[in-house]
């Protein structure tokens, strides 16, 4: 759908860093676009659709100066959630910030994205298109697709999710596994497990990205792995458009990081020829497919993804 929208090329977020917050997702997109070699400008949609006021932000989430680490720590020691806690810090550092910059959740990822491009030394510049007036943002875009059809969601990977939860041996924050693992003898459906675990700290959306690490096994350790190791590992290339082929032969040519188009490279990753890390990176994203497919109870065998190959139109 996006290359018959007129996009170029698509690539792939790795999946440990969709499933970890705001901060991972913004350092892997960012961290690939610049791996590249051939991007120069940053697009992202907010609320507040001023762009200064962002990239103040986002530069003081990358150097945390002691007066928003002191209000952070204030905050979360009340008890509230870290999305509040870091909003209320944000808004102590930075003056005359435009009304819902540190509330609203695509001003959020846009500061990270500021955040990530700061301690990249800013390679790129930055734009933001302004959604206050609305726009098909994807929650949006789902309520459409549920209505013409049946879409996955994360109830349809309770009984797996019950069956990893007796199975594994899981330690989360402040003991929080006890309570999933407690509530999934009186609950079958994820979203009814999370809605009984919820707290005013846990955020339903912190749940759900919970319930996925666990789903996929990406733990905290990981991370830190994928982390010291120099983040993102690789640049996946799903699709591009015929007339854009030039596009992707610069990105080979200039990228430094090994770029995957087809299953020999695949393999090569998934052998160690480019490290650990991205050996062990690339297994988690073929995995979640494989776990997809057995939810949807759709065929295919082990890493089954490898053999897909690019989308071209």
């Amino acid at each position: 759908m996006a290359l018959e929208a007129g996009v170029d090329i698509v690539l792939e977020m790795p999946v440990p860093y969709v499933v970890f917050g705001a901060d991972y997702f913004a350092r892997a997109g960012v961290g690939i676009l610049a791996a590249t070699g051939v991007v120069d400008v940053l697009s992202f949609g907010s609320e507040c659709g001023d762009i200064k006021a962002i990239r103040d932000a986002g530069h003081v989430l990358a150097k945390e100066p002691t007066e928003y680490k002191t209000a952070l720590r204030t905050k979360l020691d009340s008890g509230v959630s870290f999305a509040t806690a870091r909003g209320a810090a944000l808004e102590a550092c930075v003056k005359n910030a435009p009304e819902g910059l540190f509330t609203k959740p695509n001003n959020g990822l846009a500061m990270e994205y500021c955040k990530a491009l700061h301690l990249l030394g800013d390679p790129m510049d930055v734009f933001t298109t302004h959604r206050k007036s609305g726009g098909p943002s994807a929650t949006k875009i789902r309520n459409e697709a549920k209505k013409n059809g049946k879409i996955t969601e994360l109830d349809d990977f309770s009984d797996i999710f019950r069956f990893l939860l007796y199975s594994r041996d899981f330690r989360l924050a402040e003991g929080l596994e006890n309570r999933f693992i407690n509530l999934c003898g009186e609950f079958i459906k994820i979203s009814d497990i999370i809605a009984a675990v919820k707290t005013k700290r846990y955020t339903h959306t912190r749940l759900q990205r919970t319930v996925i690490q666990m789903l996929l096994d990406i733990t905290s350790e990981a991370m830190a792995f994928f982390e010291k190791s120099g983040g993102v590992q690789y640049i996946r290339v799903l699709g591009f458009r015929k007339e854009s082929a030039d596009l992707l032969g610069r990105i080979v040519k200039r990228a430094t990081l090994p770029v995957i188009t087809h299953g020999a490279i695949m393999d090569a990753v998934l052998d160690g020829e480019y490290g650990i890390a991205a050996a062990k990176m690339l297994d988690k994203d073929l995995q979640a497919g494989d776990i997809y497919r057995c939810a949807t109870r759709a065929m295919g065998g082990r890493r089954a993804e490898r053999a897909i190959p690019i989308e071209k139109i």
